[in-house]
């Protein structure tokens, strides 16, 4: 299947039968400009070498190449989305930039199912440089753009423990694209993102972050971090004892973590530490009976992302923190996702932390 070279957003959707619901994305990539260096993939041992370094498990890294080859094949349709969106990273490199939100094409073969994925290939090269300028440690940039393959194994877990035979709406751009821009890294731990105004920090599966309490040092020793993106980071921050631009989002900070924990869990001594947290509730569920909240806390103990409540509740535990949220689901109560926060208020231009 090809398109023409001047083929625009409704011509693509048509060659791939993409519905109503793809027109604002591939419109907004219509109106990216496409510079001179193409979207280019390793091929053979090169690109299997590069999945494994990325932490895309065995299992998958077949098919991504089958989708790689389809995807850079001059004058296909799938060139046409491939080669806007990396231009998309690109232009947004180091900046709090959004990428056009693209609707799931898991119905559309694995060129579709992976088209993030590849696009994040493609911009290994870009990102590694820009981590090279920031002076990155070697170690902190490829423990980040690793964030890909961990994503792409929730889903792999997810696949296995359900026995599914059709690919699950399981949506990753949003966490995974800002790791391609430079903003999200893995740091001690944590996943955090820098913003215009903030740094978000996530919990991720498979990780011990409670050894570092949240305290001040802890969120200066971040906000340093990102002192070194090539434009400020935090334009909007505001600094002192009365803003928190250092948040964590996560499950943790749900009051009920204190039903299956004592107060010397190492949960929730790393929780103590904040100095501000908010409890919204975990408002309402969605049409798969699941909050944000209650996602969060299943990826995060379980590295799953189920289809739906009775899904989850099929799950098996095996440690003590996947009880407790399971526990907890089992009941007929929700994991709120309540955000918590950390002032950034010394600046001075090193890490108070020592040790």
């Amino acid at each position: 299947m090809t398109i023409k070279d001047s083929a625009n957003a409704a011509e693509v959707r048509a060659a791939l039968g993409l519905g109503e619901e793809h027109r604002e994305w591939t419109e907004a990539l219509e109106r990216t400009p496409v510079g001179a260096a193409v979207a280019e993939i390793p091929t053979g041992q090169q690109l299997a070498s590069l999945l494994t370094q990325l932490k895309v498990p065995a299992e998958d890294q077949a098919e991504v190449a089958e989708a790689a080859e389809k995807a850079t094949e001059p004058g296909t349709p799938w060139f046409w989305l491939l080669e806007r969106t990396v231009a998309a990273l690109r232009a947004g490199m180091g900046l709090d930039t959004p990428m056009p939100s693209r609707p799931l094409l898991t119905g559309h073969g694995p060129t579709g199912r992976w088209l993030t994925v590849l696009a994040c290939l493609a911009a290994v090269p870009d990102v590694r440089a820009l981590h090279a300028t920031m002076e990155v440690p070697d170690e902190v940039s490829w423990a980040s753009l690793g964030i890909l393959g961990e994503k792409v194994a929730v889903r792999r877990r997810t696949l296995e423990a359900e026995g599914a035979e059709v690919e699950p709406p399981f949506p990753f751009d949003d966490y995974v694209l800002p790791v391609f821009q430079g903003r999200r890294y893995r740091l001690d731990g944590l996943d955090c993102r820098a913003s215009n105004v903030s740094i978000e920090v996530r919990l991720p599966y498979g990780t011990e972050p409670f050894a570092i309490p949240a305290d001040r040092a802890w969120a200066h020793e971040i906000h340093y971090f990102f002192c070194r993106l090539p434009r400020r980071y935090a334009d909007g921050v505001r600094f002192g004892y009365d803003a928190i631009p250092c948040y964590v989002g996560s499950w943790v900070n749900d009051p009920a973590v204190a039903d299956f924990f004592p107060q010397d869990h190492e949960i929730r001594r790393f929780t103590s530490k904040y100095q501000y947290i908010n409890h919204n509730g975990p408002g309402p569920a969605d049409k798969t009976g699941l909050t944000p909240g209650d996602r969060d806390a299943l990826e995060h103990a379980f590295g799953q992302s189920p289809a739906d409540r009775p899904t989850a509740l099929c799950l098996t535990p095996t440690t003590p923190v996947q009880r407790a949220v399971l526990e907890h689901l089992q009941a007929g109560n929700h994991w709120s996702l309540d955000y918590s926060g950390q002032a950034i208020w010394d600046y001075s231009p090193s890490p108070r932390r020592t040790a």
